[in-house]
């Protein structure tokens, strides 16, 4: 999505409900909440909400307050996670290939590309791998292929909502086929994709209903997804 307004509090609530419940779904398959989780998730939300002066200053030559502002949340979000993981801060190092791929990708192909969008999903979906390792001190990669999957399958339906055209109904669901793959080949059960069966069936009939609605069905999808993901992770 564009960022929105002329502040720097980034507007899209489909990336902080992502945010959110891959955040919950690291603590609940780890069955704890430690205090650190809070400024944990704070912190995140810095570096989340960190895209729109990202934006901003790829858009404006010249300017370089909106630098500084991304500047300022990325560096507040590093002194807390590394004040919070302490010596255990090097495991997380292989993860930042995700971040900077990401915003290259944004600078080079666009926000709307379908590869920077892919990874900002998945980006997102590290929230969940963040979580957990507050609790087992270890990156759980089998963790972040369940939700990286899960969350990365709606770019392809926003697409062919959006679109229509039958080269991304296809991709629709080819992903969600080739999502349960994967889910074999980690060891994960395919039942907690349950939900993305919707993304099937919209790709096939592209059945019409109101952008709120589409909006709710989302939350309820990405709700029964942590809730399975609890269950038969």
């Amino acid at each position: 999505m564009r960022p929105e307004g002329k502040g720097y509090i980034l507007k899209e609530y489909g990336s902080w409900s992502v945010l959110i419940v891959a955040f919950i779904i690291g603590l609940g398959v780890s069955r704890a909440f430690p205090w650190q989780s809070v400024p944990v998730l704070l912190a995140l939300g810095l570096l989340v909400n960190s895209k729109q002066a990202y934006t901003k200053w790829i858009r404006k030559t010249g300017d370089r307050t909106p630098l500084i502002v991304f500047l300022g949340q990325v560096t507040i979000a590093a002194v807390i996670l590394i004040a919070l993981f302490g010596e255990s801060i090097p495991q997380l190092f292989p993860l930042l290939v995700l971040p900077a791929a990401y915003l290259l990708m944004n600078r080079f192909a666009g926000e709307h590309f379908v590869v920077t969008e892919l990874l900002g999903f998945a980006l997102l979906s590290l929230a969940a791998v963040l979580a957990k390792f507050l609790v087992v001190q270890g990156v759980d990669v089998r963790l972040f292929v369940a939700t990286a999957l899960y969350f990365t399958a709606g770019v392809f339906k926003v697409k062919a909502v959006l679109f229509k055209k039958m080269r991304d109904r296809v991709l629709t669901v080819l992903y969600v086929l080739f999502a349960l793959y994967a889910y074999e080949r980690f060891h994960i059960s395919g039942i907690v994709l349950l939900p993305l069966v919707e993304n099937v069936i919209m790709a096939v009939t592209l059945y019409k209903v109101r952008l709120q609605t589409t909006g709710w069905i989302e939350v309820v999808k990405s709700l029964a997804f942590l809730g399975l993901m609890m269950f038969y992770f």
